[in-house]
């Protein structure tokens, strides 16, 4: 026992003794080594300060060049006291071609100090026009830039390198200058030039810079100084180069004296330094040598076991106890990382397969099994009431074609993340999964705090955020749907259909918008028989040729503002009404047939299946009506019995009230033959004579039975009719209820 202690303090001796030894050499070197640190942090500082510095100066002269460029640009563009100097129209008014544009100039100038002159060249008559002066290019100082800008041949080209100019007062000076063609995207009119002096830059360079600051250093493209000539030291100087204006600025630090000073001391001592490492070197040798003996037989006994267990990790070459070790560790880890990597990309599949079986309620989940399966998926399970919505993408065509997949994809984890920052510190955890290529659905785990806040509020609130995010920094819109609050999971699948449901009134609600499932009020819908009888009235305007049909259009749409229509709903409606107008077009003349069948119908719908809003599907149907109405209007004015059958139509309207209307009778009175105008009446308008003239009847009786108290007798006497069960029988037929039905119906709308 006494022999071992002795043994362990023996080892203990030789380890202290040596590597102490090690230590009283290496602590010297380590203080230079700190020294030296310090030393290069010292200088490393002043070079990034001078970086800041320089940068600072640059980007400052690059903004004041940038201002100047982007208010003349936007001058050319929108201002009219400006262009009013290249208006052929106004060349002889001296007021607008002269006057206004050179107050513009002078206000120009005034606004930016950097600029020393503004000259406006008129290409139609070869004038140039300066803030205090006209003339012929011909015998205008300044007159060679203008001359090589119009030999150029690209437009609005960057500022050019350091000229020699002439200032207003005729002093030769040194410029950089701005052409910009007139108009913009042509040049057709003529061109501006600002001019910025040397001595206006350098004075704005030296506000930015004191007595003891850096010394700068500023040169144009081609090397020109524009300001200071001074390099200083090469270690220390700073080089940066303008994307803009592509001019080019050195920067050297203003006591670099101090620097080098300290870097030549360090010089010297470095050979110490080497001094004192070698000597470092060799007693760790030699000390390692010593004391490594029984560690070497331990390690070979440790490769002789492991090359009977694992002999592929000693493979030639990799024979040091070392390399063993490290090969051992490395299949560790990888085995360990795939297994990871397998593992977190399975349990994202399995969460998002759990969640769409949950959301479309295709597997029925007790609470036991819920949390089991919550728990292995790594997802939280405590909650007091849950709420669902969906984030809908708008126009998704369009975000497809204007992102690439890769774009799509960061784009779509961007929603997913912001969407869980806004819920940050509101008592909610929410799952968010992409069911659909434009749909993520949002679960809200809610639990109870002292705000008292519903579920529907909190998902409220957080979709009102998100909508003001998403409108702020991106260059797409979305709109979101809500359904109610549960406390059960068994009722989530009823909150997603809920939601789902409200997002089918974005149409009629607007996009970019949150729709709440609670918030949509069916009562509040004009009832389906009056858009249908909208419907029915345009489709006779445009078969007949009479009355306004964008009235009745406008009112079709009005009333679907007014109530709230599902996407489907509005589907089915527009259907019908294509159904509808194929069907009148069946009963026009042969020439008429054929605008239908040239593909009104196609135009319609493709309308039909191609739009987001209301506003975007009454646009489009308005479009498509109107270009059929003016084909339809030509078709007609170029038929033979246009006139007649005007004559008729008119002659019926005026005289519809005489019970002796007949086809006899419109014979007697346009002489013709009255199987010809049956005929012809057939022709053109796509109904009977009879028919029509009990449409025009009827829309009479409407206006006496909601306008005046006549009973239905004095209404017979008065549209025509000699008996009223004639009246009643015909009305019923067309309107689909008896006029004492319909004057009730109409009492009780208003």
């Amino acid at each position: 026992m006494i022999k071992n202690i002795s043994l362990n303090k023996t080892w203990f001796r030789r380890l202290l003794f040596s590597y102490v030894t090690i230590f009283l050499f290496i602590v010297p070197l380590l203080m230079f080594i700190l020294l030296m640190a310090f030393s290069e942090l010292s200088r490393k500082t002043a070079v990034e300060s001078n970086k800041i510095f320089t940068k600072q100066v640059l980007q400052s002269v690059d903004n004041q060049m940038k201002l100047i460029d982007n208010t003349l640009t936007n001058e050319i563009a929108s201002d009219d006291m400006l262009f009013a100097f290249f208006n052929p129209a106004l060349r002889d008014d001296r007021f607008y071609s002269g006057y206004l544009s050179s107050v513009k100039v002078k206000s120009l100038m005034a606004t930016m100090p950097l600029i020393d002159s503004i000259y406006l060249y008129r290409l139609s008559d070869d004038t140039v026009q300066t803030p205090y002066s006209v003339s012929k290019l011909g015998a205008f100082n300044d007159k060679q830039l203008i001359i090589e800008a119009l030999k150029q041949s690209g437009l609005n080209q960057q500022w050019t390198d350091v000229r020699k100019g002439y200032t207003e007062q005729g002093e030769p000076t040194e410029f950089v200058s701005l052409v910009r063609y007139v108009p913009l995207n042509s040049g057709n009119d003529g061109l501006i030039v600002v001019n910025v002096q040397l001595q206006a830059v350098a004075r704005f360079v030296q506000t930015l810079t004191t007595e003891n600051s850096n010394h700068l250093s500023l040169y144009d493209r081609e090397g020109t100084p524009i300001y200071g000539d001074i390099h200083g030291n090469d270690s220390l100087m700073t080089e940066m180069h303008s994307d803009y204006s592509e001019w080019t600025i050195f920067s050297s630090v203003a006591n670099g004296n101090l620097f080098r000073l300290v870097s030549a001391i360090s010089k010297y001592w470095i050979f110490v330094c080497a001094i004192f490492f070698s000597i470092g070197v060799i007693w760790i040798v030699v000390v390692t040598r010593r004391n490594y003996k029984p560690v070497e037989t331990i390690i070979q006994r440790i490769q002789l076991f492991s090359q009977q267990k694992s002999a592929e990790l000693f493979r030639k070459g990799n024979q040091d106890e070392f390399k063993f070790i490290d090969t051992a560790l490395v299949n560790l880890m990888e085995q360990s990382n795939a297994y990871q990597k397998q593992h977190e990309e399975d349990l994202i599949y399995k969460r998002k397969h759990f969640f769409f079986e949950w959301m479309d309620g295709n597997r029925p989940l007790k609470v036991e099994e819920w949390q089991q399966e919550m728990e292995s998926l790594g997802m939280p399970c405590d909650f007091d009431s849950l709420c669902v919505s969906v984030l809908e993408i708008n126009k998704y065509s369009k975000f497809a074609n204007l992102y690439s997949d890769h774009d799509q994809n960061l784009l779509k984890f961007v929603l997913c993340s912001v969407i869980k920052e806004i819920a940050f510190g509101r008592n909610v955890t929410i799952w968010t999964e992409w069911t659909s290529k434009d749909q993520l659905t949002l679960l809200h785990l809610v639990r109870n705090d002292s705000s008292e806040s519903t579920p529907e509020q909190i998902a409220n609130d957080i979709a009102n955020d998100m909508m003001q995010w998403v409108k702020t920094y991106l260059g797409f819109n979305i709109t979101m749907g809500i359904g109610s609050g549960v406390d059960r999971i068994e009722l989530v699948h009823y909150a997603y259909v809920e939601a789902l449901e409200a997002l089918q009134y974005k149409p009629t609600l607007g996009e970019n918008s949150v729709i709440c499932y609670w918030q949509i009020k069916p009562e509040g819908k004009q009832q389906s028989l009056d858009l249908l009888e909208y419907i029915r009235a345009i489709a006779f305007s445009l078969r007949t040729g009479e009355g306004d049909w964008q009235v009745s259009f406008a009112q079709l749409f009005d009333g679907i503002r007014a109530g709230r229509y599902a996407r489907k709903e509005l589907d089915n409606l527009m259907s019908y009404m294509i159904f509808f107008l194929d069907k009148e077009f069946t009963d026009l003349p042969a020439g008429v047939q054929k605008i239908g069948a040239d593909g009104l119908k196609n135009k319609l719908q493709k309308a039909v299946d191609d739009w987001d809003t209301v506003d975007e599907l009454q646009d489009m149907l308005r479009n498509v009506l109107t270009e059929t109405t003016e084909a339809m209007a030509t078709l007609r004015e170029m038929s033979s019995n246009h006139m007649l059958i005007r004559k008729i139509k008119m002659y019926m309207e005026e005289h519809y009230q005489n019970p002796d209307l007949s086809l006899l009778h419109l014979s007697d009175v346009f002489h013709v033959h009255m199987k010809s105008i049956s005929r012809t009446f057939k022709e053109e308008i796509g109904e009977n004579f009879i028919d029509y003239l009990t449409r025009i009847r009827t829309e009479h009786a409407k206006e006496l039975l909601v306008q005046t108290e006549h009973s239905i007798q004095e209404i017979t006497v008065r549209i025509g009719y000699l008996h009223p069960n004639t009246f009643i029988r015909s009305f019923k037929k067309l309107v689909g209820q008896t006029p004492g039905d319909f004057r009730k119906t109409a009492q009780v709308k208003s």
